[in-house]
């Protein structure tokens, strides 16, 4: 029912995003006088048909995508003054652009709507690292980020970026009703080791010497899966190797950040809506990082350990808990202890949007809501058109998701509520604007660059030349959509 549900969704959202996209190409088509067949939603035998005066509208079978054809696209019709290679270049140029245009338009519109009706979500701190900049700095768990350097910052992925340039940084800060001010010097870190082990035996030192008797950082430099013995300051441990996460040396200001809370957002099992999570075990819950902890935790099997190494310094351990786990939580005022199984309580704790946000929405008011809106559809747009290119020599693919990946992401987007689709309707709209400008064959950014071309030579290109070269891209379009789609599969069956 769930899969029904998330394709249902998924054929609405995509049929509003290819409806805004053709309908700038249609608008400006008609405004520069030229003729269209044609405005269609979907591939294939049509379901619906109305005529009109001058446009046929017509819903077809295959809801994935639509088009507007317009009179001259096809080469065996005449270039007369209503077809497409009868206006001159600049008009081309402009109905070609529109499609785009629109779409990214839309994008900006829709978050402006988000922001003025719902707010946004800022970048809370969740926990500060003793002695790191950020505490000399004089930031503390739960500042609220409202910007970096002068400008509004939305997102982690953002933020992490400027400082890992390793220059000051300026935060603005909100702290209860207060704004403050604070300067912060990011520091070069040690490179840092997440490290996975089955079947252990043994415990662990504060300071790993070595592994199968090669010096910690230089077996970490190649290492390989399978049995392994790791000598530390306090004897030896020993099991299977399994997963090593690496982050190299990074700037780094010395925080985490905030993600959920750990009130629950609605009812389920014996939790009601405000119930707060105390402890897991003997782990406390204050922060998303304490949580994300316990998770671990509770996931681990009894002959397992996954540990943080920073150096070859261990910085954190985390061990498996016991088949049954208390539970301490508050529900009105009242502390309550229950037992779960803890593949229970995984399954309850990882519900999509079962806990608040650790940070409370910012609703800003007339202008101040546009102008906010704009920036983040600005930092999103930015963000976009570094990341699509890398795609086509592949890089940055797991920043990409096909037609299986989108479907998974808007039927995720229904469970958390009406906002959180507008958001994903908002950014993947955004996403087809910005890559259909690259000047790819088949895509708008192809048939742009023809005009621009013959806006500059004044000269006619052949188009059997034209069409040959877009058919040729569209195929390839295809198979890139076939090898997303391929890829999707993968990280479905890997989940």
């Amino acid at each position: 029912m769930t899969l029904v549900v998330n394709i249902i969704a998924f054929l609405l959202v995509f049929m509003f995003i290819v409806v805004v996209h053709e309908f700038g190409h249609f608008l400006f088509a008609r405004l520069f006088g030229v003729k269209v067949h044609e405005f269609a939603i979907g591939f294939g035998p049509q379901i619906y048909r109305r005529k009109g005066k001058k446009t046929d509208f017509r819903i077809n079978i295959f809801p994935l995508g639509g088009y507007v054809r317009l009179k001259g696209e096809d080469p065996s019709e005449e270039e007369d003054s209503d077809s497409l290679y009868g206006v001159s270049a600049w008009k081309r140029f402009l109905i070609v652009l529109a499609g785009p245009v629109f779409s990214i338009l839309a994008g900006y519109l829709l978050f402006i709507l988000i922001i003025s009706n719902w707010g946004y979500t800022p970048i809370i701190v969740d926990k500060v690292i003793p002695n790191s900049p950020a505490e000399e700095a004089g930031l503390r768990s739960d500042d609220i980020v409202m910007k970096i350097n002068g400008k509004y910052v939305f997102d982690t992925l953002d933020m992490t970026g400027i400082i890992r340039q390793g220059k000051p940084i300026t935060l603005e800060v909100k702290r209860g009703d207060e704004r403050l001010i604070l300067t912060v010097q990011p520091e070069l870190t040690q490179k840092e080791y997440y490290i996975y082990l089955k079947d252990v035996k043994g415990e662990i030192g504060q300071e790993i010497e070595s592994i199968n008797n090669v010096p910690f950082e230089n077996y970490m430099e190649k290492y390989s899966k399978g049995y392994v013995t790791i000598k530390t300051d306090s004897g030896e441990i020993s099991g299977i190797l399994d997963n090593v996460s690496i982050l190299p040396k990074r700037y780094a200001i010395g925080i985490y950040y905030g993600q959920f809370s750990n009130v629950f957002a609605k009812d389920i099992d014996v939790f009601s809506k405000g119930d707060k999570l105390l402890s897991i075990g003997d782990m406390e819950i204050r922060s998303s990082n304490e949580l994300l902890d316990a998770v671990t935790a509770l996931s681990l099997k009894a002959d397992e350990l996954y540990f943080k190494v920073s150096g070859n310094r261990v910085e954190s351990v985390i061990r498996p808990m016991d088949t049954i786990v208390m539970v301490k939580y508050e529900t009105n005022g009242e502390l309550k202890e229950i037992e779960f199984e803890k593949d229970k309580l995984v399954q309850i704790l990882s519900t999509p949007g079962i806990l608040e946000e650790k940070a409370q929405k910012i609703k800003p008011r007339g202008f101040e809501a546009i102008s906010i809106a704009i920036a983040r559809s600005n930092r999103l747009a930015l963000y976009i058109w570094k990341t699509l290119p890398g795609i086509f020599i592949g890089r940055n693919l797991q920043d990409v998701s096909g037609p299986v990946g989108i479907v998974q992401i808007v039927g995720q987007a229904v469970q958390f509520g009406f906002e959180t689709v507008l958001i994903v309707v908002a950014v993947i709209t955004i996403n087809l604007g910005i890559f259909n400008l690259f000047p790819l064959p088949a895509l708008d950014g192809g048939r742009i660059i023809f005009a621009l071309i013959e806006m500059i030579t004044r000269r006619k290109i052949n188009r059997n030349v034209e069409n040959l070269i877009h058919t040729i891209g569209f195929f390839l379009l295809l198979g890139f959509v076939f090898f997303m789609t391929f890829i999707d599969i993968g990280r479905f069956l890997t989940r």
